[in-house]
């Protein structure tokens, strides 16, 4: 990690380098190693973007996103190149690292309000059927795919490819540890928890399934 200060862009450019380097590595092993890698590079670009002077902190975030989306393009468009680039053999490529190119995408929108406000009516209010529930999830994509309709179909992607990743972390707690998805939505633990729960995280990992092969493979058709 470069020392808190100036950063400049050689290092910047580095360290995105080095993060590529980890993804493909990752997805060819194990890709939630490969979500969890993304994430951990975020928090690590937060906190040194955090330390820097506020002269500073926009310009670098600014920088970091663009090369985190220069690599994510060439990821699509030449990845052989890139690898040879980076000095990778072997690893994910293809579908395999096709998603963590869309993560790697700039957005400019964050659907993470809307997606926390349905889940949480969800575990509020449960769902009377199966049919309603379907109706209801189909309109709630579609809604957000309305709202980022005006962006590049590669920051779609990568939006929705966030929408699809945190609705499966939702419905895996929602299965094993509801009181910890309560104090993520922020739903009091007085809230009662329908029984009509489990009907909504088996439908929601039905209703998912569309949705995430289209953020994900659109690169391929």
């Amino acid at each position: 990690m470069p020392e808190v200060g100036e950063v400049q862009n050689d290092e910047m450019r580095q360290m995105v380098e080095n993060h590529w380097r980890n993804l493909i590595r990752l997805a060819g092993v194990n890709p939630q190693m490969a979500v969890e890698e993304v994430f951990r590079f975020e928090a690590i670009i937060g906190q040194l973007a955090g330390q820097l002077p506020l002269s500073q902190e926009a310009e670098f975030r600014r920088s970091i996103q663009s090369l985190r989306g220069e690599y994510a393009d060439w990821e699509r468009t030449n990845p052989d190149t890139l690898r040879t680039s980076l000095n990778v053999t072997g690893g994910g490529r293809g579908t395999e690292t096709a998603w963590l190119a869309n993560l790697e995408t700039p957005a400019s929108v964050d659907l993470k309000e809307e997606q926390d406000a349905f889940w949480r009516a969800l575990l509020v209010n449960g769902i009377p059927n199966p049919k309603t529930f379907q109706s209801q999830w189909m309109a709630f994509l579609g809604g957000l795919q309305a709202k980022i309709a005006h962006l590049s179909q590669p920051e779609q992607d990568g939006i929705m490819t966030r929408v699809v990743l945190r609705n499966a972390q939702y419905i895996a707690l929602a299965k094993d540890d509801r009181d910890a998805l309560r104090a993520e939505l922020g739903v009091p633990r007085s809230a009662e928890l329908h029984s009509t729960t489990q009907l909504v995280v088996d439908t929601a990992v039905r209703a998912t399934v569309w949705q995430g092969i289209s953020a994900l493979f659109r690169a391929f058709r």
